[in-house]
């Protein structure tokens, strides 16, 4: 240390200097950019420390240059890192990037004995000192490894710990797997009640993910979704059926909710802990379709079901252009008239190679992979085509909805598509409707109300579908006024089985009716059900009781 700068030292009281030293600090220098020459304010050294300053042999201490405490640093950088490492933390870059930026600031990952760490280079202007920089070296490894909120491991630190505890664990003598978890709806929970307790469910479902898991290693990567590994034996239906069912209670506030999982088997060291998540959350993602599943371990038929829905994104364009999307129309009857008042449009794929694809495989893939908005642009100048065509042919027409997709509300070129068609075309104001489903709605309200407010101003008639299939009913019909209610079919099948289904059906119809609302029955298939709902006073029908989904040429034909 140079003579000039003991005066300086000597200012700090060296009690408050050496605690705050010692709390994470690798190290702390002043470097002279004109003559490369570096001194210490502080060098941590403790026997078996991670720090970079104790690993530079004592023999080759102090060094006199910042190229060449550089230098001695340089085979402790990870190789992947060495050549930016060298190219970025010359003296003059530094300096640099701290006039124009005021500080320069880069993580390196270095390894210690075998252990890899995240090691920060911080440096400023010193305050009092011509061409000197101030710089700190200090050790961020936990802050990047672990989870701010949970103290759980984060993506990296589980996946680095992971692989080293596999190496470790018997898996030979038994059984373990890799568990991603998701909570379903969580995004309701944070609309409805607020982030606070939002934040509690999430330390809710790590507690009970801990209490009933007992993992071996666990890390929150993002959100609400959590990774573990555990042993199977923790695995049984009983345990994960009692993770599964989670309910909420703060003060007057109850929400149920459940946990989904998606399970990988590890039955060797040959996969790495990276791809473990993935076929995990795969494997989860996988049943969120599939009601009553609320784990799913994965197998074969979950990869193969993961490479078709891949296949059907790439040949998505391909299909456009080829006209194999078709749009299908099923007839919505007046309940007094049973006359045709409206219809619902449904798209289906005739794929050149794997024949008619259902909804059920290419929509859940084209929303994960974000091209949903474009087949439902489509969907829409495909019945504003059919009914404006059938306007000039002065046939009959009757207004079409389209279900837009919760992705849909996030794309702004779609949204303003609707917003100008709706603005400028009073035929597409009357006869192209919009549906959104109860479940949709709820994870997006905010967004979705912004939109959907704007098309109601404009004279758009705005559908909730499924009614009564999610979390948050009542809440749903109190913050937007919906001009259709849908009920969804799971009540109407329960019509003449269930005494409770026939009683909430007959209230939300009295409550549509009483917020303005008109109500459409779907998935009516028998006249029992049919005399029920006509008795209710629903004022619609939909379902095959009447008719199917048909070809735009068979539904032209139907309606003459």
């Amino acid at each position: 240390m140079g003579d000039k700068y003991i005066e300086e030292i000597k200012a700090v009281d060296g009690y408050v200097w050496n605690m705050v030293m010692s709390n994470g600090y690798d190290c702390v220098f002043g470097a002279d950019v004109s003559d490369d020459s570096i001194w210490f304010y502080h060098a941590y050294r403790r026997k078996g420390a991670g720090t970079v300053y104790n690993k530079i042999p004592p023999e080759k201490l102090p060094p006199k240059t910042f190229t060449k405490f550089k230098e001695l640093l340089y085979d402790f950088v990870v190789s992947e890192e060495q050549e930016s490492y060298d190219e970025q933390l010359r003296l003059d870059a530094i300096s640099a990037e701290v006039k124009e930026r005021g500080s320069f600031v880069r993580t390196v990952h270095m390894t210690f004995d075998g252990e890899r760490k995240s090691k920060c280079f911080k440096l400023y202007e010193h305050p009092d000192k011509e061409n000197v920089l101030l710089g700190f070296v200090y050790d961020i490894s936990f802050a990047i490894d672990h989870d701010w909120m949970t103290d759980e491991y984060a993506r990296l630190g589980f996946i680095e710990n992971a692989e080293k505890i596999l190496t470790e664990l018997p898996i030979d003598k038994e059984r373990y797997s890799l568990v991603y978890t998701n909570i379903k709806g969580f995004k309701a929970i944070n609309d409805l009640f607020g982030e606070q307790s939002g934040d509690m469910v999430i330390f809710q479902t790590r507690d009970m993910l801990r209490t009933l898991l007992k993992p071996v290693i666990m890390g929150r990567l993002e959100n609400d979704h959590f990774v573990l590994i555990t042993r199977d034996e923790f695995l049984s239906e009983q345990v994960l059926l009692s993770l599964t069912n989670q309910t909420y209670n703060e003060g007057f506030k109850q929400y149920d909710f459940t946990i989904r999982c998606g399970i990988y088997r590890i039955t060797g060291r040959d996969v790495s802990v990276s791809k473990m998540v993935d076929r995990a959350k795969l494997a989860e993602k996988s049943g969120l379709d599939n009601e009553g599943h609320s784990h799913v371990v994965y197998n074969d038929d979950v990869r193969v079901k993961y490479v078709k829905q891949r296949v059907l994104i790439s040949d998505m364009n391909k299909a456009m252009e080829l006209g194999e999307f078709k749009a299908y129309y099923q007839g919505i009857v007046d309940a007094k008239t049973g006359q045709i008042a409206s219809a619902e449009a449904l798209v289906r794929w005739q794929h050149g190679k794997l024949g008619m694809i259902s909804p059920g495989e290419f929509i859940p893939a084209f929303e994960s992979g974000g091209q949903i908005s474009a087949l439902d642009r489509f969907m829409i100048e495909q019945i504003l085509k059919f009914n404006m065509d059938r306007a000039k042919q002065c046939r009959l027409i009757v207004p079409c909805a389209v279900n837009l997709s919760r992705i849909d509300f996030y794309n702004t070129s779609l949204m303003d598509y609707l917003v100008d068609i709706y603005s400028n075309n009073a035929f597409a104001t009357d006869y192209v409707r919009i549906e959104v489903t109860e479940s949709a709605y709820a994870d997006l309200e905010k967004n979705a109300s912004d939109y959907l407010n704007r098309f109601k101003a404009l004279g758009v008639k705005i559908l909730l579908d499924d009614y009564g299939s999610g979390m948050s009913s009542l809440s749903t019909l109190e913050n937007f006024s919906f001009d259709i209610v849908k009920l969804d079919m799971g009540f109407i099948r329960k019509i003449g089985i269930q005494n409770n289904a026939e009683i909430i059906i007959r209230s939300t119809i009295e409550l549509s009716h009483a917020l303005g609302a008109t109500v459409t029955a779907e998935g009516v298939e028998t006249k029992e059900q049919l005399d029920f709902l006509r008795n209710c006073g629903c004022d619609y029908i939909q379902g095959y009781y009447f008719y199917k989904p048909l070809p735009e040429e068979e539904f032209a034909q139907l309606m003459g």
